[in-house]
């Protein structure tokens, strides 16, 4: 599929237009089979069960931006966590009065076993999931992988370059030409950050960086709340953007 294909442009036109616009989380986007309802949790040790699901991050290598914390919350009534991600920046967004960029992901458990049920991921508004990144978790102990955008961060799931949905692949070809030609803002350049990437597509999907969550979800306790936002605003000092609590499970 060419970059510059009208089909991709337009549906990446049209979705990155109402993401900016409402900033807000939206509907699922759903890239597998969905998993079972989930039976209602019973209390076992918040720190032991966010440390034991903290996602790997997988970034490329020349990420401008830097994670400032993560900040794990526990469903007070369903076994999900919720990790809320903070980076100093959004490389697209940024001077538009959010001075950090929010990002989440989901890790869905059985509450007996212990065992990964689910791992899904905020991205532009759009839930994403694959049956390759729950598979890979529980190969791997419980922790997902994830591989997040050039300075745009937008989490994906494992295994999403299989999934059979296109809206996907066409946004981030033309997150990358935002990123490649457009990116060099002036009041980001003004500020020190060099925001424009100056590879090839290709290398924009170079996520070969990995990062272990696991140290900033254990500086301290987690959050146990269905409405996060206040307990968010006490924990992290800086503004940044509401978006959804929990995905439809």
């Amino acid at each position: 599929m060419s970059l510059w294909d009208p089909k991709c442009v337009s549906l990446a036109l049209v979705a990155v237009g109402i993401a900016v616009v409402s900033g807000a989380g939206g509907g699922p986007v759903r890239m597998g089979s969905r998993a079972p309802t989930l039976a209602a949790s019973p209390a076992p040790d918040r720190q032991a069960l966010a440390l034991r699901f903290a996602p790997w991050l997988y970034l490329h290598p020349d990420e401008p931006f830097e994670i400032l914390a993560v900040i794990p919350v526990l469903h007070p009534h369903r076994p999900l966590i919720a990790y809320h991600i903070f980076f100093a920046e959004d490389a697209l967004l940024a001077g538009h009065g959010d001075p950090s960029d929010h990002e989440i992901v989901w890790v869905a458990y059985d509450p007996v076993t212990l065992e990964v049920t689910d791992v899904l991921t905020l991205w532009h508004r759009a839930v994403l999931r694959t049956d390759a990144c729950v598979a890979e978790a529980r190969a791997n102990g419980g922790r997902p992988r994830l591989e997040v955008q050039w300075g745009q961060h937008g989490i994906l799931p494992f295994g999403w370059r299989a999934a059979p949905t296109r809206r996907t692949r066409c946004l981030l070809r033309l997150h990358y030409l935002f990123m490649r030609y457009l990116g060099g803002m002036p009041w980001l350049e003004s500020r020190g950050y060099h925001v424009s990437f100056s590879g090839s597509y290709a290398d924009y999907l170079r996520f070969a960086e990995p990062v272990d969550l696991a140290p900033y979800v254990g500086r301290e306790e987690p959050l146990v709340a269905e409405w996060s936002t206040a307990g968010l605003e006490s924990r992290f000092h800086r503004g940044f953007q509401r978006k959804r609590e929990w995905p439809d499970l």
